[in-house]
């Protein structure tokens, strides 16, 4: 498959224009002009816009059904359970049914939701395959974690603890001690999460719970990420201090409306001091639509926020958050042909189209139908 002609945002700030991509075997051989090729698939993108792969860092899509009804990602047995693993709930045939890759999302960090302190082992998936096994790019990615008031409900309701805020930050406190009675495969996962090697991604929305979640890890070498920060904009130096991750909750549904309206501008400066920025659909108590994915993106345009860093923020940035940036994240020699094709930018207007959607070098979406 060849690419021709297209304005190529590479991902890390970088626009070629009138590019050529050859794809084969699924990776991205080269990137240049004027390539020549027998290849019989070939894709003209003149005047086009050409982005990696969207990703979604956090997400429930696959996990769920698709009314929202079913929630196999939050296992509340016990409000601490590292050693669930997301892919034992994800089902591929329900995240075919959302078609995410029509927006562009190619990938998604599958996720348990926010009703425990810590609720298990994310997984990165392709939002397109023939099953979920053929759809997991890679787990774990990451541990995924709350502090909300999402836990204190669900908890409190059954009078078990924790009920209170104190609670929560104690018990997380004596989980990355390790002074819980674990299994030893749960222990394994406190010492990655403390030694570094698997990302602590927690939910944290209010500038009281981001501060109290960066003081319990305040001199380890533990790789936080937080999701939400709808008060983020209120501690910044903290978490320039932290060198933590920011993942933005969804600025568009139901969430933003509790909390002080977030300052996109100021959380995006983060980049600038190294703390990676990126954002997902997701809210307190799920998903919203994929078209709300563009719908946020187009939130940090209009907070003032360059164009080719929000691309970052969708693209780069979370696949560095999640440890697979070596494969996906950028449009660069050797990763994989995850490739999205608009009209126009849609970071700029409303009224771009997706014309192509490749995933792991198949072209699974054309605006003109598969068949021509």
């Amino acid at each position: 498959m060849i690419i021709k002609n297209g304005n190529i945002h590479v991902g890390n700030g970088t626009v070629l224009i009138d590019y050529d991509i050859l794809i084969e075997n699924g990776i991205i051989k080269e990137i240049n002009k004027n390539i020549r090729t027998n290849d019989n698939i070939i894709i003209d993108a003149k005047g086009k816009e050409v982005f990696p792969g969207f990703i979604d860092p956090v997400s429930s899509f696959g996990c769920t059904d698709i009314s929202f009804s079913i929630k196999d990602n939050n296992e509340i047995s016990s409000p601490i359970t590292p050693e669930c693993k997301i892919k034992y709930s994800f089902n591929h045939r329900e995240i075919d049914l959302e078609e995410l890759y029509k927006v562009g999302i190619t990938t998604i960090g599958a996720s348990p939701g926010n009703s425990n302190i810590i609720g298990g082992q994310m997984a990165a998936y392709r939002t397109w395959g023939k099953n979920s096994s053929t759809m997991l790019i890679k787990e774990p990615i990451g541990i995924k974690g709350s502090v909300i008031n999402n836990v204190k409900e669900q908890y409190g309701e059954k009078k078990m603890f924790p009920m209170t805020k104190m609670g929560i930050f104690s018990r997380l406190e004596e989980f990355l001690n390790n002074k819980l009675e674990l299994s030893d495969e749960s222990k394994e996962i406190v010492n990655s999460i403390v030694e570094g090697k698997l990302p602590l991604i927690i939910t944290a929305n209010t500038s009281a719970e981001i501060n109290a979640l960066i003081e319990i890890i305040k001199g380890t070498n533990i790789k936080l990420a937080i999701v939400g920060a709808y008060q983020g904009d209120k501690c910044i130096d903290s978490i320039i201090k932290s060198n933590a991750s920011v993942i933005v909750g969804e600025q568009i549904y139901l969430t933003k409306g509790k909390y002080n309206n977030t300052d996109l501008y100021k959380i995006s400066r983060l980049m600038k001091e190294g703390n990676l920025v990126s954002f997902t659909i997701s809210g307190d108590y799920g998903m919203s639509g994929k078209v709300k994915y563009l719908w946020n993106a187009i939130e940090f345009y209009k907070a003032g926020i360059d164009k080719e860093d929000i691309v970052k923020i969708m693209t780069l940035n979370p696949a560095k958050i999640l440890g697979i940036d070596n494969i996906l994240g950028s449009i660069e020699e050797g990763k994989y042909a995850d490739i999205v094709i608009y009209t126009k930018n849609p970071i700029e207007y409303y009224d771009a189209r997706v014309s192509n959607t490749i995933v792991g070098g198949e072209l699974v979406y054309s605006e003109e139908g598969l068949g021509c």
